[in-house]
């Protein structure tokens, strides 16, 4: 029996798939509804060896759904994917690039970690979204405070300064008053369950032992990296958290490039983690920071502190030893 691929390029409202042989000749093209039987009525009766899918937005719901359905989906990088595509693009060139690639082996896949993992994701990426809607909402209040004509204390979140702002009966500054106190108890709720799964995780406890350190960020530091072993170097997993610049070289020229294809949530974590690490006393991190900032700036020392926290963390989880000061 001849072995088949299948691209399929994933949209809000349809796919449109494209299956090929191992020759390359197309099989089948199909635009159909994202639903089981929508995916059965075009898979149906094809000995498919694997499903390509490209990485957006969209990509969760439709891994599950081939999986449910017993077929072996791949993730694609959509940016690199787009590269080799160069400016041909149409849905059905997508679906034939995948498809392609997939049958060459140069498929530039992105992992995938286990829906543990993906289910940590999204609680500590959901923890931190709460956190930056409410300094939004925040920001929003001291600006209508200053149209009010307001001079708000430097305390303004404590629960008495927060009382007297509903004496001014503004309905527009009421308004977002309202919606900070629901946004901060739907947080405080959140991060009762991150700590309540940090706790547990043997892992996120190991984390902790790093100053700077705490039960959310070691949570979301685990989750994000997922499996410590697909990295096989510190450098491996530095330059997938995009805190190393990367280097464009050809002949004599050679400089350094903005790499956005990393994982920012990480990078983001890291350098929250290693800007608090660097102002507790008498920790590595802290004489890191201040060597790097005499030699550099700031901007360069918060990177550089926040790569070697990294990778300290690699030596960490791949030896699962807590943090040792000394080393």
């Amino acid at each position: 029996m001849r072995e088949l691929y299948a691209g399929i390029d994933i949209h809000k409202d349809q796919y449109v798939g494209c299956i090929m042989d191992t020759t390359g000749k197309v099989v089948r093209e199909h635009t159909f509804q994202p639903t089981p039987e929508g995916a059965q009525s075009f898979l149906c009766g094809m000995p498919l060896k694997a499903i390509a899918i490209e990485s957006c937005a969209m990509w969760r719901y439709a891994y599950v759904l081939f999986r449910e359905l017993g077929y072996t989906p791949k993730l694609s990088s959509a940016k690199k994917t787009h590269d080799i595509a160069c400016r041909k693009k149409t849905d059905k060139v997508d679906a034939k690039i995948l498809a392609d690639l997939l049958r060459t082996g140069y498929l530039p896949e992105v992992y995938i970690p286990s829906d543990e993992m993906l289910a940590m994701r999204d609680l500590c990426r959901g923890k931190a979204n709460l956190t930056r809607m409410r300094v939004e909402v925040q920001l929003k209040i001291k600006s209508r405070l200053l149209t009010l004509g307001v001079a708000y204390p430097p305390k303004l979140w404590n629960k008495k300064n927060l009382a007297l702002l509903l004496e001014w009966n503004d309905p527009l500054l009421n308004n977002m008053l309202k919606i900070r106190e629901c946004i901060v108890l739907e947080e405080k709720e959140m991060e009762s369950r991150v700590e309540d799964k940090a706790r547990s995780h043997r892992l996120a406890n190991l984390l902790k032992t790093i100053p700077g350190v705490g039960y959310f960020g070691a949570l979301m530091i685990i989750s994000e990296i997922a499996d410590i072993n697909r990295f096989k170097t510190p450098k491996e997993l530095v330059m997938y958290a995009g805190l190393c610049p990367g280097i464009y070289q050809t002949g004599k020229t050679e400089f350094n490039v903005k790499n956005n294809a990393v994982n920012k949530w990480l990078k983001w974590i890291l350098t929250e983690c290693s800007g608090r690490a660097s102002t507790l006393p008498e920790n590595k991190f802290q004489l890191h920071y201040a060597q790097m900032k005499l030699r550099k700036n700031a901007k360069v020392a918060r990177r550089s502190t926040a790569r070697k926290m990294l990778t300290i963390v690699w030596h960490m989880l791949k030896n699962e030893q807590p943090f040792h000061a000394s080393k």
